[in-house]
């Protein structure tokens, strides 16, 4: 019996660091509500600190913003795609749009660059569900959908380029590209700390 208690100790001890708590809010500009997940990270020394991430897309309409192909059906199930200025300016009060360092956070909780997109994308361990929602370059066409997922970095860029995390659906290699501002990729926000 000690020994079974000691077992479940040392697993819940080595897997219960990490479990993520959902939650939910609603969108006070457009009533949409949106899954979260409150995701424990533990950095150097044994510190612990919470993140609550969006666990979908943002889909909130700007100006600039659109669907996939433009059809709303799409914005439904990917939420919006937005250029980079566009981006930093769209996520509720409350919540900005993720920041390198925040994704190097999930990086590091969750392996490393080279394996993390496993418990990033719909149904890993983080909870995020990053779906392959494509994007659509600075012409205007659409590309990769169900094939790469593309979230806007909020720290490095300017008005010409921007940093970006990609995950592709066929590898669990998380990729953080340079590319131009005007491209158009999805948003996750972060609640503000």
């Amino acid at each position: 019996m000690k020994r079974i208690f000691t077992l479940l100790t040392i697993y819940s001890l080595c897997f219960g660091a990490f479990a993520q708590e959902m939650s939910s809010f609603t969108d006070s500009r457009d009533g949409k509500t949106y899954k979260s997940a409150v995701i424990r990270i533990e950095l150097e020394g044994g510190i612990f600190i919470e993140r609550e991430w969006m666990a979908e897309n943002l889909n909130f309409e700007t100006e600039g913003s659109v669907c996939y192909k433009n059809y709303p059906a799409y914005c439904g199930k990917f939420g919006r795609l937005y250029n980079w200025v566009d981006a930093k300016l769209a996520c509720p009060e409350g919540w900005h749009l993720s920041t390198q360092l925040e994704w190097q956070e999930l990086m590091l909780n969750y392996g490393g660059y080279k394996t993390a997109a496993s418990a990033l994308k719909e149904g890993g361990a983080s909870n995020l569900n990053i779906l392959m929602g494509g994007f659509s370059n600075v012409e205007g066409q659409f590309s990769d959908i169900g094939k790469t997922a593309h979230l806007w970095d909020a720290e490095i860029g300017n008005k010409k380029t921007a940093g970006l995390i990609s995950l592709y659906a066929d590898y669990n290699e998380v990729a953080h590209d340079v590319i131009s501002a005007r491209n158009m990729n999805s948003c996750r926000c972060v609640k503000d700390y």
